[in-house]
């Protein structure tokens, strides 16, 4: 589904962002990027949805290839879905409306998907409110109801449940996993929700470069582990992989060596 080979990443005037990030992805998994704050995260996933191009601004090195298309050309299908850090909704349409969007676009209408998935996120009060009337939360759910309604082949979150209570992330955990046909890169600060939602997980070092790549290497599905969360915690795969995944984010150390499980 995605092979990044040697991508690098540098803006004109000489910051560097990326360096020598490479990776493969098979389709119907999902990848979690983790690292501290500035390491790079969300470039890479700007950079694998396409909308941030090589121009002379911007430098973009290596090879990067979505289902065997450059990322902007799979764009291009509208076979993918972003959800940025921030909720991007808006502001002149209400719930309903932001939710249905992607629909619109595409040339769809599914009122009752829309619907279900306002339900879903707990919002059915505030169907009809626009974005300022809204938390801070409730904007997030309704950027996760957006981008789960055209049932993406692709889907890009970015932090996508930092905004949120541990009990609705409970609740949206299911709803992003009951998508079995999707591939899911998605962004994180936080190590447990890596383990949780991933097959597989990265880490990026301060210096934008691999600190290391985890297999998540357990008999318990994603499925089944967002629906019992606290029986996951005490997996096996959990209680190896938690501790050198969290020595490995919040180390600023340089390596020289990928570390595998």
């Amino acid at each position: 589904m995605i092979h990044a080979k040697d991508i690098s990443f540098h803006y004109a005037e000489g910051k560097q962002v990326l360096q020598n990030i490479s990776f493969d992805l098979e389709k119907g998994k999902t990848l979690a990027i983790v690292g501290a704050s500035g390491c790079g995260k969300s470039t890479l996933l700007r950079i694998i949805s396409g909308i941030l191009p090589c121009t002379n601004s911007n430098r973009l090195q290596g090879t990067l290839l979505v289902e065997n298309q450059t990322p902007d050309q799979y764009r291009q299908t509208g076979k993918l879905a972003f959800m940025f850090q921030e909720a991007t909704l808006m502001p002149h349409l209400s719930v309903n409306e932001n939710i249905e969007l992607p629909l619109k676009i595409k040339g769809s209408n599914d009122p009752q998907k829309v619907a279900d998935l306002i339900k879903a996120v707990g919002l059915e009060e505030y169907a009809n409110y626009l974005p300022k009337q809204l938390s801070g939360g409730m904007k997030t759910r309704v950027a996760l109801a957006r981008a789960f309604v055209t049932e993406p082949e692709l889907l890009l979150l970015d932090e996508p449940f930092s905004a949120l209570d541990i009990g609705w992330k409970s609740d949206l955990y299911k709803r992003l996993v009951s998508l079995f046909h999707t591939t899911v890169v998605i962004v994180t600060h936080d190590v447990q929700e890596a383990i949780l939602l991933a097959d597989n997980i990265i880490v990026l070092n301060r210096k934008g470069s691999l600190q290391a790549k985890f297999s998540v290497n357990s008999t318990i599905s994603i499925n089944d582990r967002v629906h019992d969360i606290a029986g996951f915690v005490n997996d096996k795969a959990f209680q190896r992989t938690i501790p050198r995944l969290t020595t490995s984010h919040y180390s600023g150390r340089r390596t020289t060596k990928h570390q595998q499980q």
